[in-house]
């Protein structure tokens, strides 16, 4: 599709894959995997009522593998994003937060891991080193706790 040229924003439409593979590794680990909030005023949440101030932690990193909407939650499916795919729930699928607290950064970020991945894959296939597992880091944002170890393999006519 690309003939061994960059990838372009104007070719990130053709590309609907590329954003469905950066989504599930988004669903998977996503870049802030606890957030908080305030009431800010009595609340009633699954039966419980929550006084005004009450601080509410979220942890996207678990709801991003809830079973219910994810079949499979541990696995690395990206067809989940995928053109045609059953819908997934508002609240969901978070890795940017949402609401009036959505990351002011997200459409340059998405924008950002969709022209990198789609440059790296059409040169290269990565494959994890074996042994070295990815073991989450939980901080302010998610990370490999012992980095990850890829091995590039070049594809062939690049």
């Amino acid at each position: 599709m690309l003939q061994n040229r960059p990838p372009t924003v104007e070719d990130l439409r053709r590309l609907p894959f590329t954003e469905a593979v950066v989504n599930e590794a988004m669903r998977l680990y996503p870049p802030a995997p606890v957030v908080s909030r305030t009431a800010l005023s009595d609340t009633e949440i699954g039966g419980y009522t929550l006084p005004t101030g009450a601080e509410i932690v979220i942890w996207i990193y678990w709801a991003h593998r809830d079973a219910r909407w994810f079949p499979a939650p541990n696995e690395f499916r990206p067809d989940r994003f995928a053109e045609g795919a059953p819908p997934i729930p508002r609240g969901a699928f978070l890795p940017f937060g949402g609401g009036t607290r959505l990351c002011i950064g997200k459409e340059f970020a998405m924008l950002e891991a969709r022209l990198i991945l789609a440059t790296i894959a059409q040169r290269f296939h990565l494959r994890l080193v074996p042994h070295h597992p990815v073991v989450p880091r939980f901080a302010i944002t998610l990370s490999p706790r012992h980095g990850m170890s890829m091995t590039p393999q070049a594809r062939r006519g690049t």
